[in-house]
């Protein structure tokens, strides 16, 4: 695969944290069926801290359990407080459904929220957040790695890595043609 390439997607798909705030009111949280990102998020609280935790009421098929019901309680035993974990409520059809719904729940003085998600799914977890947030907000990513390691660097030496990227460029289409 030609160099450039690579970087060039790699610029469109991937995003870093750019630091925006130091304390996340919230954090939208899609942990999907990979457990090992709850430290992530564990060492984000501690280091950090943040005021609300949210997390997708959805069904999840390589779970065989609800994201939000699997992954509370496992956030409680690495030191999360229970009382600020918080379902995404609502009727889903896609990933995407769940981001826009997330946006519309947040209360209205959660001004810092962080998106806390896969690092190859950041850039379309800021594109809905913001398309579908109110202008008072600001919003920043937390790329994670799953088990995987599917991030910038390496994405493209493996079928699975250039399966997700080339599928957020193809579901970050669809978004922009609504």
């Amino acid at each position: 695969m030609n160099q450039q390439f690579v970087e060039n997607i790699s610029d469109i798909i991937f995003i870093e944290r750019q630091q925006l705030f130091t304390r996340a009111d919230a954090v939208i949280y899609h942990p999907g069926h990979f457990p090992e990102l709850n430290e992530q998020i564990s060492n984000l609280f501690h280091k950090e801290g943040f005021n609300h935790l949210f997390i997708p009421n959805v069904y999840n098929s390589f779970l065989q359990a609800n994201e939000y019901e699997y992954h509370t309680p496992l956030l409680v035993e690495l030191d999360i407080p229970a009382d600020i974990i918080h379902p995404i409520a609502g009727e889903f059809n896609d990933g995407c459904d769940v981001v826009i719904g997330a946006v519309q729940q947040l209360d209205k003085d959660m001004r810092n929220i962080l998106l806390a998600g896969k690092a190859f799914f950041c850039r379309r977890f800021l594109i809905l957040a913001t398309l579908h947030a109110d202008s008072n907000r600001i919003f920043d990513v937390l790329p994670l790695l799953d088990h995987r390691g599917i991030d910038k660097e390496n994405w493209y030496r493996t079928d699975k890595g250039k399966a997700r990227v080339f599928n957020e460029m193809k579901v970050i289409n669809s978004i922009l043609n609504g």
